[in-house]
């Protein structure tokens, strides 16, 4: 009895077994798992993909930084070197502006003469070109532009001067309807800066009187030499 018994447990496993094994290399089922497989890679992909963008887009981030390096370090090559700054500074022309800032477009504070000698006490490199920051007084700088002056110095022989052929009044602008700074007699030698002819067509010459004072007298009471 008991070995019949044993012959159908047996009997039953092989049983199960060979159901299970049949069930499992079914189309079906080896269809489920390829389906698995796929899904599987699919995924792995979804998650590489995202990866890879975020790679190439450090690679695009890293070239175009190390461009603006080479761009950068070929800006300060080619860079001019910083100009030695002399101690004074002598104007080579007439009439040269010394302005309250480093261009053009700043106000005119005084005019300076060909011959003079001026303190530096600072340099500014501009697209205009090199400006001096020169001394005017003890409370008061100035800019010069470096082409109205030399390092070295020059003579002041170029400078005019207005000889004045009559007594004369220095007036504070070009007409007399301005008033008068001075009066100098004849044969008073004074700086001359440049002429003007104003809305009367009359001519008049700006000039610096021996004390620094500008102002214009009148063309016709003098000569210039």
């Amino acid at each position: 009895m008991m070995k019949r018994k044993a012959k159908w447990a047996v009997a039953a496993s092989l049983a199960v077994g060979m159901t299970a094994g049949a069930l499992l290399f079914t189309p079906s089922a080896m269809k489920a798992s390829e389906e698995v497989v796929l899904a599987s890679v699919d995924w792995v992909t979804s998650q590489l993909n995202p990866m890879k963008n975020d790679i190439a887009n450090l690679k695009a981030q890293l070239a175009a930084q190390q461009q603006q390096i080479q761009q950068l370090q070929q800006q300060l090559a080619s860079k001019p070197a910083s100009p030695s700054l002399p101690s004074v500074v002598y104007v080579v022309k007439n009439n040269a502006a010394v302005r309250s800032g480093a261009s053009t477009s700043y106000r005119v504070i005084t005019y300076k003469q060909a011959g003079a000698s001026l303190q530096v006490v600072g340099a500014h490199l501009t697209s205009q070109g090199l400006w001096y920051n020169i001394i005017l007084s003890s409370s008061l700088k100035g800019w010069i532009y470096s082409g109205d002056v030399s390092t070295s110095a020059v003579s002041s022989d170029s400078t005019k001067h207005v000889i004045a052929t009559a007594a004369v009044n220095i007036r504070k602008g070009a007409t007399t309807s301005y008033p008068i700074i001075a009066t100098v007699p004849k044969g008073t030698e004074m700086v001359y800066i440049q002429p003007f002819t104003n809305s009367k067509g009359e001519k008049w010459y700006n000039v610096q009187l021996s004390d620094g004072r500008q102002g214009w007298m009148a063309a016709e009471f003098g000569e210039v030499k």
